[in-house]
């Protein structure tokens, strides 16, 4: 199937009826793939063309727990391009084929004009997010991560995204500080891996709180650390992390907005598995990137996607604290499958 892509309002009676795979909006592609799952016999075979969102999306996640309970991914095909492929499409694409009957195992290719295989790891199954690496080098790194016994909510940590929607607050920005403005931090302030003003986001630098409804909502006072929401394909991380420390939130004036482009991780326990200083820098090293860019089913980071981050348990988490640069770079290889770091 080519099934139609986009949300449709449904009917009560067809929300009752879709109830089991829906959870949040209704997306046309994800109920053809849930009624090909329901339609197939023993032998029968669902392939469809679809977006890639569907893989690791919060609202794809009870889909993905039928498809994976009822059905084995046998074969994912990712489309290298967006552009020249479908008019007007420009989500990542994917050729998924399913089979009643089960398999230990899925193969992933790439198709840019000719198909080149990837890679062949364990069938994926449940609700979260599935592994399925884009590059042969990344298999042996998702099928460590897939067996891992921790993810980052698991260690402590909560992500929300930044609740600043700037378009709907328009009326409300301004170049300048002032009485009851708070600073706004986008996500070109941490472009570099460092939290730093861009100069292109001056005239839009603050924000008027309103009352203290919207204070509570919108400021930020504590030290976090931040990862930006929205990467390109081409950009060479998908993960671009920031550590803003006691000392940095300070200079800002001891509190921020942060726009909704940027996730904010803050530590759900006062001593959480991993300290944040630490979190930074294992977020920013090259394999979590590689882990992400098989988990994440698009260009956007989700804080959904974030919180599942798998990650090893406490005692190596513990002994990276210690860790900065090449020695934390090999260390995190080491946990994730590279034999060689």
């Amino acid at each position: 199937m080519n099934p139609p892509y986009g949300r449709v309002k449904l009917s009560v009676a067809d929300r009752n009826r879709w109830d089991s795979v829906l959870l949040g909006h209704a997306n046309l592609y994800a109920l053809f793939m849930a009624h090909g799952a329901e339609s197939l016999e023993r032998d029968g075979v669902l392939a469809a063309l679809v977006p890639t969102s569907w893989t690791s999306g919060l609202y794809f996640s009870r889909l993905r727990e039928l498809l994976g309970s009822d059905l084995t991914l046998r074969s994912v095909t990712f489309v290298e391009s967006r552009g020249g492929v479908f008019s007007g499409v420009l989500q990542e694409t994917c050729l998924a084929v399913f089979s009643k009957r089960k398999a230990r195992y899925t193969n992933i290719a790439l198709s840019n004009g000719a198909v080149h295989p990837v890679a062949r790891v364990p069938a994926p199954r449940g609700s979260g997010p599935w592994l399925l690496p884009r590059r042969g080098s990344d298999a042996p790194v998702a099928a460590a991560a897939a067996s891992m016994p921790l993810t980052l909510a698991r260690a402590g940590w909560r992500v929300s995204t930044g609740p600043l929607v700037w378009n709907r607050r328009k009326d409300d920005l301004h170049a300048r500080t002032g009485k009851g403005r708070a600073p706004i931090l986008w996500g070109a302030d941490i472009a570099t891996g460092a939290v730093r003003r861009d100069r292109t986001r001056n005239q839009q630098r603050y924000l008027k709180i309103r009352d203290a409804a919207d204070r509570r909502t919108m400021v930020l006072d504590t030290p976090a650390v931040l990862v930006q929401r929205t990467t390109a394909p081409e950009q060479t991380r998908r993960l671009v992390v920031a550590d803003l420390p006691p000392e940095v939130l300070a200079t800002w004036g001891g509190e921020i907005i942060v726009e909704n482009h940027v996730n904010v991780l803050r530590p759900v326990d006062p001593e959480p598995m991993i300290n944040r200083a630490t979190l930074a820098r294992v977020l920013a090293t090259t394999t979590l990137d590689r882990v992400m860019r098989s988990l994440s089913g698009s260009v956007a980071v989700s804080a959904f996607e974030l919180s599942a981050l798998p990650l090893p348990d406490a005692a190596t988490l513990r002994g990276w604290c210690d860790l900065e640069g090449e020695a934390l770079e090999r260390a995190v290889a080491r946990a994730y499958g590279e034999r060689s770091a």
